[in-house]
């Protein structure tokens, strides 16, 4: 009784807060801020009912409404009344990607996704909300265009026309939101916010000093009957390209969240699971009038704070939400857009690391490519295409740098210990010679290893010693180069020792044309001590030159 009692105080409390959430998603998305609801009520159950994750919130998000914003804006820019639609159309598309994605389990590839892609992508749709919601924080028309810079020269020229209500309700609950984050995080502090707002309105018109707000819209009492008509339009890039980016970013979004709480609660997750989790939860959303999201940010986190335990909290928090809504209609549907602009501004304010942020910035040149690219996309064109932009930009990065040999030279520096130094010049002068390899080996090093150890053999050490103790992989083509240059350095009498081998290596090298070429008591296997095979390699080799009359040192030392 105790835990149910905690998950229906994290329900409630995640519900609260859901509400003015959802509803400025449903807004950023284009669409009307009951259809946010419809999406966070049946997101909520379904994907509660299929996770298996206690305190995961599947529902709109920030990043999933920018997208659909931008594709809506982009495939039908003078048919608004038809996004509704277009959003569910969108919605089913996304849901049955990730599901295909599911089937084709694909869930433990997002690894490879920089995380970068992700900080550039919220970044990116902070400043893509901030620059949305100037035009209702002044009190005129919003902008229709999709793209950043298109927004802001849009509200550009309506400045003269802002009304300075607008700007304080805006600037007021701005103001209220990001104090409370900081100072009650535990609380619903925007529900709170958002009507207090309703009652103030109410109060300056009672009092003849009426603020003529716009309001976000009607909300009904109740939830719509049947299924929608959902159109089927003719092909358009940019309603699949939308569909595919709204699957990634989803599987990225839920399954970082899913995996970071089950760290911290010592659990393990079902990527698979929670992929058809989310593909369910965004179909039947596209068939409930509801539109795409994914895990949030916010209430995820606030559901942990709150005490969730179990996958309840979730069915509670949905449930709630239609609750309160449905029998407040009233009060809901008199929160002015300006309101909402601020409650909006103040979410994009803190869904950014500002931190993380900077150290991606200065910490790497690759992870600052594709962060710049991510956000000059979003400056210029639908955060869509910029967000597969930025995704490919990771990808061939990570390509290229998986395709990058890392060969260096071992030198001895004093009491058994060793120092990793770039091959240059001098490597290979000695009558022993030590490298080291790092990381995989696959097809795309085969030429770099063999050109580099043919270069190394030319100087005629007459041992040279490779240790592989952080090589876990090597493919054919890898091994093929080695024994035909291993080959030609025992033709010059050189010897090869191959050390720190783990043993399902070891053995798969002796059965290779390797094992043909290089003499088996030659490779050697890791120890238990560090650095024991190189040691055991450095006397191997040691007793095989000894009686020799090259005068060349035995080893550079550093």
């Amino acid at each position: 009784m105790k835990a149910l009692g905690r998950d229906l105080q994290a329900g409630l409390t995640v519900a609260l807060v859901a509400i003015p959430q959802c509803m400025a998603f449903a807004v950023i998305a284009g669409l009307p801020p009951v259809h946010g609801i419809y999406a966070a009520v049946v997101m909520g159950v379904v994907g509660s009912l299929v996770s298996v994750s206690p305190k995961l919130s599947l529902g709109p998000t920030v990043t999933t409404s920018t997208i659909i914003y931008a594709v809506l804006a982009t495939a039908a820019p003078g048919d608004r009344e038809s996004w509704v639609g277009l959003a569910g159309v969108l919605a089913v598309l996304a849901g049955l990607v990730t599901l295909g994605l599911a089937a084709l389990g694909v869930g433990k590839f997002v690894r490879f996704v920089s995380r970068t892609v992700l900080i550039g992508l919220v970044v990116g749709t902070a400043v893509l909300i901030l620059g949305a919601q100037l035009a209702p924080s002044l009190g005129v028309a919003s902008s229709g265009k999709s793209t950043l810079i298109g927004i802001l020269l849009d509200t550009l020229g309506h400045v003269p026309d802002a009304r300075w209500p607008a700007v304080l309700m805006a600037c007021g609950v701005l103001a209220l939101v990001l104090l409370g984050a900081r100072w009650a995080p535990g609380w619903p502090v925007p529900f709170f916010v958002l009507v207090g707002s309703v009652l103030l309105d109410w109060v300056l018109e009672r009092s003849g000093m009426p603020l003529n707000l716009r309001s976000v819209g009607e909300i009904p009492r109740s939830l719509p009957s049947g299924l929608p008509q959902l159109p089927l339009p003719p092909y358009n890039t940019d309603l699949l390209v939308g569909a595919a980016a709204l699957a990634i970013i989803g599987i990225i979004q839920t399954l970082t969240l899913a995996r970071a709480y089950a760290d911290k609660d010592g659990l393990r997750i079902n990527v698979n699971r929670e992929l058809v989790a989310l593909g369910a939860a965004n179909l039947a959303s596209g068939l409930t009038y509801g539109f795409a999201g994914a895990a949030s940010f916010a209430r995820t986190a606030l559901n942990d704070l709150a005490g969730a335990g179990s996958r309840a909290a979730g069915i509670v928090a949905a449930v709630g939400i239609g609750v309160v809504v449905f029998a407040a209609a009233p009060l809901v549907s008199a929160i002015s857009q300006a309101a909402t602009a601020g409650l909006l501004i103040a979410t994009a304010s803190t869904t950014v690391n500002w931190r993380e942020f900077r150290q991606v910035l200065w910490h790497d040149r690759h992870d600052r490519a594709v962060l710049v690219v991510t956000l000059a996309g979003v400056l210029v064109l639908p955060i869509h295409w910029a967000t597969l932009i930025g995704l490919a930009v990771s990808v061939a990065i990570f390509v290229q740098r998986a395709g990058e040999l890392r060969l260096v030279e071992m030198r001895t520096g004093g009491e058994g210990k060793f120092h990793e130094r770039p091959i240059d010049e001098q490597t290979g002068q000695n009558r022993i010679t030590m490298l080291q390899i790092e990381g995989p080996l696959f097809f795309a090093h085969a030429d770099e290893l063999t050109d580099t150890l043919r270069l190394v053999f030319g100087r005629r050490p007459l041992v040279t010693i490779i240790r592989m103790r952080r090589t876990q992989q090597i493919d054919y083509s890898v091994i093929r180069a080695l024994a035909r240059v291993a080959g030609e350095y025992a033709a010059q009498n050189g010897r090869l020792i191959l050390c720190g081998l783990r043993p399902e290596l070891r053995a798969l090298l002796r059965r290779s044309e390797l094992g043909r070429v290089v003499p088996h008591d030659c490779m050697l296997e890791i120890t238990g001590q560090v650095f024991g095979s190189a040691h055991q390699a450095i006397a191997l080799a040691e007793g095989a030159i000894r009686g020799s009359h090259d005068s060349r040192p035995t080893f550079r030392s550093v």
